[in-house]
C-alpha cells in the first residue's frame, strides 16, 4: 500500500544547479503543475559572502506538484563557494516547531499551510539561516527524473524489504535504483529503528549520490552536463534567471560529495495531545550556527 509519506527528494543541488537556460522565467501561478518548481526566497537571489543555501522540498502529492500538499521531505543545502565546502541539514517531517502566523505545528504542515513561501519562513525563523533558493517536486518529478537519468548506483549494507510500507523491495550490495526503486529508498521508515530520522539521512545520502554522478560524468565528458541541462529543462519551472541557473549548474560541478557533509537534527520522539511527534534537541543550536557561518557541516 502506497501511504502518504510519500518523500521525494526535490532532486536537490544538482537539479537546483541545472533548470532551464532559455526563455524568460514565467509566473509560478502558470506552471504550478510542473513536476519541479523552484524560486527565490527572497525578491532576488543574492548569496551572502560567498554562501548559498537553498531549501529543497519534496511533498506528498501523488499527482502533479501542488503548493499546499505536506512535506514529507525538507533539507537546506549549503554551499561556502570559498572553500567548496557544503552540508545538508535535514529535519524530519514530523519536527514541531514553530510556524509563522499559526503557533506550532508538524514542519511539513508550513507547506500546507502556505506553500513553499510560509515553509522557508518557518525554517529560516527556526535556524537563523537566510534561505536563497526553494525548489520543489513530488511523486510523477521524482521518478521522471531518475528514469532520464539512467537510474542511480548505490551499495546498500542491508536489504531495504518494506512490503507494507514503501514497498521497498532491495537487497544488499551494489545497486542502481531506478525510478520505482529510488522513490521506494527515499519513502522507507518502519524498517529502520530510527523511523523519519534514518529516512530523512538517506533521502540526503541520495542527493549526495545524484551530486558524484554529476561530478562524474562532467569530469569525463563535459558535455554532459547539458544533457543534465535539457533533463532538466523538461521538468523544470522557475523564477530564477537563467544565467543564474547556469552558474550554480557550472558550481555543482565542481563540488565534490566528499567534501558535503549530511546531518540530520538531533530529535526526541513524543507527543502533543493525541499526535506523535519528534521535538528538536536544543543541541540542533550549534548545528544551526556552524551552519550559517560556514556554510558546511
Amino acid at each position: 500500500m502506497i501511504r502518504r509519506g510519500v518523500a521525494v527528494l526535490a532532486l536537490l543541488s544538482v537539479l537546483v544547479a541545472c533548470f532551464q537556460l532559455a526563455g524568460p522565467p514565467r509566473s509560478l501561478r502558470e506552471v504550478g503543475a510542473s513536476p519541479v518548481i523552484a524560486g527565490p526566497v527572497h525578491r532576488s537571489f543574492q548569496p551572502t559572502k560567498g554562501k548559498i543555501f537553498v531549501l529543497v522540498i519534496g511533498n506528498d502529492a501523488r499527482v502533479g506538484n501542488p503548493d499546499r500538499a505536506r512535506a514529507d521531505a525538507l533539507h537546506v543545502i549549503g554551499l561556502n563557494t570559498k572553500t567548496m565546502r557544503g552540508g545538508i541539514l535535514n529535519f524530519p517531517r514530523d519536527s514541531w516547531v514553530s510556524i509563522p502566523g499559526g503557533g506550532m505545528g508538524r514542519i511539513n504542515e508550513a507547506l500546507y499551510r502556505g506553500g513553499p513561501a510560509l515553509m522557508a519562513r518557518t525554517v529560516e525563523n527556526l535556524t537563523g539561516i537566510r534561505l536563497d533558493l526553494w525548489v520543489m517536486t513530488g511523486f510523477e518529478g521524482f521518478k521522471a527524473m531518475v528514469k532520464k537519468l539512467g537510474g542511480v548506483k548505490i551499495h546498500l549494507s542491508q536489504d531495504i524489504i518494506d512490503p507494507g510500507g514503501s514497498g521497498a523491495r532491495i537487497h544488499k550490495g551494489t545497486r542502481v535504483l531506478r525510478a520505482e526503486s529510488a522513490l521506494a529508498y527515499v519513502r522507507t521508515r518502519k524498517i529502520f529503528p530510527a523511523g523519519d530520522v534514518t529516512r530523512s539521512t538517506n533521502q540526503a545520502r541520495f542527493l549526495l549520490l545524484l551530486l558524484a554522478k554529476l561530478r562524474l560524468q562532467v569530469e569525463r565528458n563535459p558535455a554532459a552536463l547539458f544533457d543534465w541541462i535539457d533533463i532538466a529543462r523538461s521538468h523544470t519551472r522557475s523564477d530564477i534567471s537563467a544565467e543564474d541557473m547556469f552558474r550554480l549548474g557550472v558550481l555543482a560541478t565542481q563540488v565534490s560529495r566528499k567534501r558535503v557533509d549530511n546531518v540530520t537534527v538531533p530529535v526526541s520522539v513524543g507527543s502533543v495531545g493525541s499526535a506523535s511527534v519528534v521535538f528538536i534537541s536544543p543541541r540542533a543550536s550549534s548545528i544551526y550556527a556552524r551552519f550559517r557561518r560556514t556554510a558546511s557541516l
